[in-house]
């Protein structure tokens, strides 16, 4: 019986068009040509390899893909003492995206933010905010695929 759940299951995911949202499109309407980035050079690397897979595409729409990265941290509060107890970094990508064709245009900003506490140990400080910062520019690049796929989709 329960075998027959997952085999309906199975069938029934075949049948719907499921495809996955995060799914690298080989036969994507946008291939990038130059990638230019300035700003943080850490961050500018880790998006850059993000977005490598489209510069392979085959496509007619061919773009030149600019950002501009910054990372922010700050203090966002202290204790009684003046000891810093949490702090704020702040992740921004200026992302510019131009047709080779027609010169079109496509411009957003992507901005992450989070705030977290301060610790003892600073090595697990640093470390904490190494994966922090993994983390949102995971998020920052599932948003970049997203935007690019609507892009695609209004092509």
């Amino acid at each position: 019986m329960k075998n027959l759940k997952y085999l309906l299951i199975f069938f029934f995911l075949l049948s719907c068009g499921y495809t996955p949202i995060y799914q690298t499109d080989q036969n994507s309407k946008i291939r990038l040509d130059i990638i230019n980035y300035s700003g943080d050079k850490k961050l500018g690397r880790s998006i850059t390899r993000g977005i490598e897979r489209l510069k392979n595409n085959k496509s007619d729409n061919i773009y030149d893909l600019n950002f501009i990265s910054s990372k922010k941290d700050s203090i966002a509060s202290k204790d009684k003492k003046g000891n810093i107890s949490t702090y704020k970094m702040l992740i921004e990508v200026d992302f510019n995206l131009e047709s080779k064709e027609n010169n079109k245009i496509f411009s957003k900003k992507f901005v992450k933010e989070t705030t977290y506490n301060s610790m003892n140990n600073k090595f697990e400080l640093s470390q904490y905010k190494l994966n922090l910062e993994k983390n949102m520019i995971s998020q920052i690049l599932q948003d970049i695929n997203i935007y690019l796929n609507v892009i695609r989709n209004e092509l």
